[in-house]
């Protein structure tokens, strides 16, 4: 992902576990100093960095566990920040995101796609007929992590 924002002319940085420890702090590095604008990372990345400022979190996935879900979208509101976190969700993995909903004590805004994208999936957690590698796109807005 992070080849292909820089191959349309986005400076973007990648962490991953392929990376030793030493390139993984000079990316972040980079990152800080706004070398980089965009950082895409796996969960890797997902608790104990010290990044202030961010005001965009894109999960491309649902995390397995609640708590990481927090500790992700939790990035963009540090410092008193408010930031916006969004989430794309396969039809399979809609109960997993309607337990965090659950744990959180919130129910997420959902986004519609652009209709030029396709039909979308409809957000229906209790069941699991809908056509599989299809996405829905959710958004999480605020300061709602202090």
């Amino acid at each position: 992902m992070a080849r292909d924002l820089r191959r349309v002319g986005i400076k973007a940085g990648e962490i991953h576990s392929d990376l030793d420890q030493d390139r993984r702090e000079e990316v972040l590095m980079q990152y800080r100093s706004e070398r980089l604008r965009v950082l895409v990372a796996t969960d890797i990345l997902g608790r104990g960095i010290d990044i202030d400022h961010i005001d965009l979190i894109i999960n491309f996935d649902v995390p397995n566990d609640g708590e990481d879900y927090v500790h992700r979208i939790g990035r963009t509101a540090r410092a008193e920040a408010t930031g916006s976190a969004f989430t794309f969700v396969n039809p399979k993995d809609q109960r997993k995101f309607h337990a965090i909903e659950r744990l959180i004590a919130k129910e997420v805004d959902k986004v519609s796609i652009p209709e030029h994208l396709g039909q979308q999936p409809v957000y229906n957690p209790v069941s699991n007929n809908a056509p599989k590698k299809k996405r829905r796109f959710y958004k999480n807005t605020g300061n709602r992590h202090k």
